[in-house]
C-alpha cells in the first residue's frame, strides 16, 4: 500500500525509508545544521554535570573507533549504544535542548546523538547525518498529531519526549542503516513497543528525567539495529488495539493525520535560549524584553505573568519553592521569570548557585501567573511599580532569532559553547563553518574528521 492509503505504522516506515534517500531542501537542510550545532554546544557544557558523569562512568570503553562512537568533549571511544546514551544525557541535562510543539518533546537528546553517534562510527559524510537527523524531527513531529497524541500522554502522567522519542530514534537509525520500508517499519513496531517515561520525575525535581530520552535514544537504535537483521515488529505497533495510541495514550480513536509525515516540520522547532522548560521559554522571554527595557526591582510591588494554559498546567511549572533541587528551579516558571528579571541571563549556572538568592525570593512572592487560552508563544510581564506606574513586555517584543537561531546566530553560540567548554578561541566558529559548508555543498567533511576537532 502506498504511503496515503497504509496504517500509521507502515506510514511512518515508508516515509523513513523514502525520505532517507532523498536530498534535503537548503532551508532544512539548514535548519537541521542549527538544530545539530546546538545539541552538541549543550552537551559540551554538560560535561561535568553529575549525571553526565555517572553515564560515563557506565560505559565500556573502547580504544578506538573499532565500530563504536565517541564521547562528546573527550577523546573516550565507547560501544555504539552506550555513547549514544551518554551523549544524550549530555544533551539534555541542562533542559535547554530544543522544542517540537506537535510532539512537545526535545528532539534534539532524542534524534541527534543517534544521527551523529551512527555517523561518528561509519565515518559517514555530515550530509548523510543532517538527512537521518531531519528524518528522526519529521517523525516526532508527526507522532503528535498536532498535540493530539501528545496531550492525550501527559494527561495520563506519561512523557512525551521518551514515549514518542524512541521512535523517532529508531527513524533517525533506520536512516542511517539504509532500512527499506519493510524494515523501517519493523523498527517503528518494535520502538513503539519499548516506549514510555513517566512524568513525576520532571514535576517532583529528581534526576532521572535525564537519562529518559537516553534511554530512549538508545532503544530506537536497538530496534533499528533488530530491524536491520529482520526481526519482526508489530505491525499496527502505533494504531492497534492494544498499540500506543490507545494503550499509552488512551485514544479511544486513532488520529486521523492529516498531513504525511514531512522534514518541513524541523522548521518549526524552537531552541530554547535558557536553561529552563520549554513551557516557560515564552514567560522568560517576556521577562527577558522587560529586564532589557530597564525595571527597577527595588520598586517592584507586583508581577504579573500570562502564560499559555498547558504550560501553566504542566507538572512542575507551578512550584514556588523552596528550590531544594535544580531541577525543581529548572522547571518552575515562577523562578524562571525571577531570576531573568535578577540577572538578565537564565543559563544552568544560575538555577545550581542561585535557587535560596533572598532577591529571587521576593520577586516569587510577588508574582501572579495566570493563565491564558491564546496560543503557546503569547506570553506577557507586567511590573507594577510603588508609584502605580506599569511596565509590560511580551514574548514578542523579544528578538526572533533567540528562538528560531539564524546560521549567524548558530556559529556564534557555538563558539561560545566551545569556548566556555574550554576549547581555545576559533574553535567552534571552525567547526560550524564546515557544517555549514556541507550544506551548501562547498565541501564534504565526514563527522569523524569534524569531531577529532572538538577532542
Amino acid at each position: 500500500m502506498n504511503g496515503a492509503t497504509s496504517s500509521p505504522t507502515a506510514r511512518l516506515g515508508r516515509f523513513v525509508a523514502d525520505t532517507a534517500r532523498a536530498p534535503l531542501r537548503g532551508d532544512v537542510a539548514r535548519k537541521a545544521a542549527i538544530c545539530l550545532l546546538d545539541a552538541l554546544g549543550l552537551a559540551l557544557l554538560a560535561h561535568e554535570e553529575p549525571t553526565v558523569a555517572a553515564m560515563r562512568d557506565l560505559v565500556t570503553p573502547l580504544s578506538g573507533p573499532g565500530g563504536g562512537a565517541r564521547l562528546w568533549g573527550g577523546s573516550r571511544w565507547a560501544v555504539l549504544s552506550e555513547a549514544v546514551a551518554t551523549n544524550a544525557t549530555a544533551v539534555h541535562a541542562l533542559f535547554q535542548d530544543d522544542n517540537d510543539v506537535p510532539s512537545w518533546s526535545h528532539p534534539a537528546s532524542l534524534v541527534t546523538p543517534v544521527a551523529l553517534c551512527c555517523g561518528d562510527s561509519t565515518d559517514a559524510p555530515v550530509a548523510e547525518v543532517l538527512r537521518a537527523l531531519a528524518v528522526g524531527y519529521g517523525a516526532i513531529a508527526w507522532l503528535g498529531a498536532d498535540e493530539r497524541v501528545a496531550r492525550a500522554l501527559i494527561r495520563r502522567g506519561i512523557r512525551t519526549s521518551p514515549t514518542l522519542g524512541i521512535i523517532a530514534a529508531a527513524a533517525t537509525a533506520a536512516a542511517m542503516v539504509g532500512l527499506d520500508a519493510g524494515r523501517a517499519t519493523s523498527a517503528v513496531g518494535i520502538a513503539a513497543s519499548l516506549a514510555g517515561g513517566v512524568l513525576e520525575p520532571v514535576g517532583c525535581g529528581s534526576d532521572e528525567w535525564r537519562v529518559q530520552n537516553a534511554q530512549a535514544a538508545r532503544g530506537g537504535l536497538l530496534a533499528a539495529q533488530l530491524a536491520a537483521r529482520d526481526v519482526q515488529g508489530a505491525a499496527q505497533a502505533l494504531e492497534g488495539p492494544k498499540g500506543l495510541m490507545r494503550s499509552l495514550a488512551g485514544l479511544e480513536a486513532v488520529p486521523e493525520w492529516e498531513r504525511a509525515p514531512s522534514v518541513d516540520t524541523l522548521l518549526d522547532v524552537w531552541a530554547k535560549p535558557w536553561a529552563t522548560l520549554g513551557d516557560n521559554v515564552p514567560a522568560v522571554a517576556a521577562a527577558h524584553a522587560l529586564r532589557s527595557a530597564g525595571v527597577p526591582l527595588d520598586r517592584v510591588e507586583r508581577i504579573r505573568a500570562r502564560i499559555w494554559r498547558p504550560y501553566a498546567e504542566y507538572p512542575g511549572t507551578s512550584w514556588r519553592g523552596p528550590f531544594d533541587t535544580v531541577a525543581q528551579a529548572l522547571a518552575s516558571t515562577a523562578f524562571g521569570i525571577a531570576a531573568m528579571l535578577r540577572f538578565g541571563r537564565l543559563d544552568y549556572g544560575v538555577c545550581v548557585r542561585h535557587r535560596e538568592d533572598p532577591a529571587i525570593a521576593h520577586l516569587v512572592a510577588r508574582m501572579a501567573i495566570e493563565p491564558h487560552d491564546g496560543q503557546w508563544h503569547e506570553a506577557s510581564i507586567e511590573a507594577v511599580l510603588v508609584d502605580g506606574t506599569t511596565l509590560r513586555r511580551t514574548c514578542a517584543d523579544g528578538p526572533r532569532r533567540l528562538m528560531f537561531q539564524d546560521q549567524a546566530t548558530a556559529i556564534e553560540l557555538f563558539e561560545q559553547r566551545t569556548r566556555t567548554s574550554g576549547r581555545p578561541s576559533g574553535v567552534g566558529a571552525k567547526f560550524a563553518a564546515s557544517i555549514f559548508a556541507a550544506v551548501d555543498g562547498t565541501a564534504s567533511p565526514t563527522v569523524r574528521s569534524l569531531l577529532d576537532r572538538l577532542s
